[in-house]
């Protein structure tokens, strides 16, 4: 199983849909979780201690624990990462005994529909879930409003991601 988080309601969730019906025709089951309708709060160590760990994160802490991998499904806000993806993360690495626990050696993928070519908002998730331990594919799926992404490489940059998380 491969879980599919969404930073965003618009195209970037369109892209994620043909992602995951890329991944069907392949027989790869996957789930797409939208962080935007988690409705995490902004992450503090206040909030943490007087709040605790959202349900909404518990229970993608524990799909995330079982999935083979992740693709991370951003626009780029600002040449960098969208808010609500770096909240997330933050609540995320609080789950476990380690910070980096739900990312150390898990498949990432990397993807985006962007309004200016994507190459920012990659880099940045790079830095980040490479920092965090994971093992992220060396190609992005990258979509504009002037370039979709052509069926042919998605299906390519897939089962390069599906052969690697497998092993």
């Amino acid at each position: 199983m491969f879980i599919i988080l969404v930073a965003s309601l618009n195209e970037n969730m369109k892209l994620a849909q043909e992602i995951q019906h890329t991944l069907e025709a392949m027989q790869c089951k996957s789930e797409i979780i939208n962080l935007v309708t988690l409705n995490a709060p902004l992450y503090d160590t206040q909030k943490e201690s007087n709040q605790g760990i959202p349900d909404s994160i518990k229970a993608l802490s524990e799909k995330m624990k079982n999935a083979l991998g992740y693709i991370v499904v951003a626009p780029e806000y600002n040449y960098s990462i969208p808010p609500v993806l770096t909240n997330v993360v933050a609540w995320l690495s609080r789950q476990g005994e380690h910070f980096r626990e739900l990312f150390t050696l898990k498949y990432v993928q990397l993807a985006t529909h962007s309004g200016s070519g994507g190459n920012e908002v990659c880099n940045a998730m790079r830095t980040q879930f490479s920092k965090l331990g994971a093992i992220v594919a060396p190609r992005e799926i990258l979509a504009t409003y002037d370039k979709k992404v052509e069926a042919e490489s998605l299906k390519r940059i897939l089962t390069q991601f599906v052969a690697i998380a497998r092993k």
